[in-house]
C-alpha cells in the first residue's frame, strides 16, 4: 500500500458500536449515584458511589462525547499518524519515532499496541493527565501507546499490518538507498 505525501487514511469507529460503548458506562454510573443517594445510614455505600462516581463519571462522559461527535480514531499518513481512540490517546506520532507495532491481549481485549522509540520523549509531550493515565495504564500491555479493538472498525491485525507497512515506507524514504544508515 503505497501512500502518496497529502494522502491520509482515516479509521472511524462506526456509530452503532460508538453508541454500544457508552452504554456499561451509563449504567455503572446510574448504579454509582442510586448508591450515593440511597442512604439512610449506610456510609459505606456512599463510600462505594462515590468512588465508582468518580472513576465510571469520566469514562462514560468521555463515551458519550464519542457516540455524539464522529472523530476519527486514527488518521494516518505517509508520515505519521494521529491517534484519538480512547482517554489515553497520543495525538500525532511521527512514524520515525515508532519502533514496533503489534497486537497483543490483555484483561479480555486486544490492543494495537505502539512502541516509540524514546518513551520519556515521548510521554513529556502528553499532558499531565495523560502521562498520569499512562503510569496506571502501563501494566495493562507492553507499548507506548494501546488502541484498543473495540474502537475499530476492522480486525486488530488489518490495522496492525497497514501500520507497519506505512511504517516501513516512511523508514526506506529516509534512507537514500532504501536500507538501513551505515556509518562510516
Amino acid at each position: 500500500m503505497a501512500i502518496q505525501p497529502g494522502e491520509r487514511i482515516v479509521v472511524e469507529t462506526p456509530v452503532r458500536q460508538r453508541r454500544r460503548m457508552a452504554g456499561p458506562g451509563i449504567v455503572l454510573t446510574a448504579i454509582s449515584v442510586a448508591l450515593i443517594l440511597d442512604r439512610p445510614g449506610r456510609d459505606f455505600g456512599l463510600v462505594i458511589g462515590l468512588v465508582g462516581l468518580v472513576f465510571f463519571g469520566p469514562i462514560t462522559i468521555s463515551r458519550l462525547l464519542r457516540a455524539a461527535r464522529n472523530r476519527p480514531v486514527l488518521i494516518m499518513d505517509a508520515d505519521g499518524f494521529t491517534d484519538h481512540g480512547s482517554l489515553i490517546s497520543a495525538g500525532y506520532v511521527p512514524w520515525r519515532e515508532v519502533q514496533q507495532i503489534d497486537q497483543r491481549s490483555a484483561r479480555r481485549r486486544v490492543f494495537v499496541t505502539v512502541t516509540v522509540t524514546d518513551p520519556a520523549a515521548f510521554r513529556s509531550r502528553q499532558s499531565a493527565w495523560h502521562r498520569f493515565l499512562l503510569r496506571i495504564n502501563g501494566p495493562m500491555a507492553a507499548g507506548d501507546i494501546l488502541i484498543p479493538d473495540n474502537v475499530l472498525p476492522m480486525r486488530p491485525a488489518e490495522l496492525v499490518k497497514t501500520m507497519r507497512r506505512l511504517h516501513s515506507a516512511a523508514a526506506q524514504r529516509r534512507t537514500p538507498s532504501g536500507g538501513t544508515d551505515r556509518r562510516v
